[in-house]
């Protein structure tokens, strides 16, 4: 069974410590089903001794079963070996990423105070709608850290239309999340739901809108017709701005608030309580 691997292909294999012989031997038994060293060795003509240690290479990589009963060997299914690849990929990336930034940052600080090693990068958004896209794209963009300052209007606005299942969706990849907003009576379910699965602080009278994504991008808007719940409100304007001073300035900014913003489950038992009591 020849198989013809490209170089790019190789690569991720080799990140994820899987050889072409291994890989070869996974799809033998993706094919024929549970199998024997002693098939795979005669199929494969490869030698018992190193067959075995294929085998037992792809069992600790999580791609192989043994069926103990019967003594031969089973593959996982594609979507697997798919999971295993697709987050070797995405922590190859991040960490070549922050080893890019961390270069550049010394190389940055070195040549002289005001050097940038790209030149900063605006674009204007009209619209809450296209906000929302625009959003999503940079969620999908964002490898290891995600923080927010929004109204407790934005707040509402955020969750109802659809933006908790993003934030939690860097979440699971290992993105840090981090999110300052106001808890209030019109917002006190929304921001529940928000405490439950991340790092929330309440600040009251928000007055901005900011995203940073990782360590280079910001997103930014002030407070206009905050009152309004309605995605499709087309004069709202946003910034997105490509710059690594500016956005290290704003980290700065974020963790002053951060550390001055009160637990929001505090808040949130405290509105629960009075809402109770009357």
């Amino acid at each position: 069974m020849e198989l013809n691997f490209s170089k790019e292909f190789l690569q991720i294999l080799n990140e994820a410590s899987i050889t072409p012989s291994q890989f070869q031997i996974y799809v033998y038994l993706l094919k024929n089903g549970p199998s024997s060293i002693t098939d795979i060795s005669s199929d494969l003509k490869k030698d018992k001794a190193v067959v075995y240690k294929h085998i037992e290479s792809l069992m600790r990589a999580g791609l192989v079963e043994k069926d103990l009963r019967k003594g031969l060997f089973i593959a996982r299914n594609v979507d697997d070996f798919r999971k295993i690849l697709s987050e070797t990929v995405e922590d190859s990336y991040k960490k070549k990423k922050e080893l890019l930034d961390e270069v550049l940052k010394h190389l940055s600080d070195k040549l002289s105070p005001s050097f940038s090693y790209a030149p900063p990068e605006y674009r204007l958004i009209f619209g809450r709608k296209r906000l929302y896209n625009e959003l999503k794209t940079l969620f999908n963009q964002t490898f290891y850290e995600y923080r927010l300052i929004m109204s407790g209007n934005g707040l509402l606005r955020s969750i109802r239309h659809g933006l908790l299942d993003s934030y939690l969706g860097m979440i699971n990849r290992g993105v840090s999340v981090m999110i300052i907003s106001e808890v209030n009576t019109e917002n006190i379910k929304e921001a529940s739901y928000l405490y439950e699965h991340i790092p929330f602080k309440h600040l009251e009278g928000v007055q901005i809108r900011l995203n940073i994504f990782d360590n280079d991008r910001v997103l930014i808007g002030a407070i206009q017709h905050d009152e309004d719940m309605n995605i499709n409100r087309p004069d709202d304007s946003y910034i997105l701005i490509k710059d690594l001073k500016l956005a290290k300035g704003l980290i700065i900014l974020f963790e002053t608030l951060w550390k001055s913003a009160k637990d929001a489950g505090e808040i949130i038992e405290k509105i629960k309580y009075v809402t109770s009591e009357k």
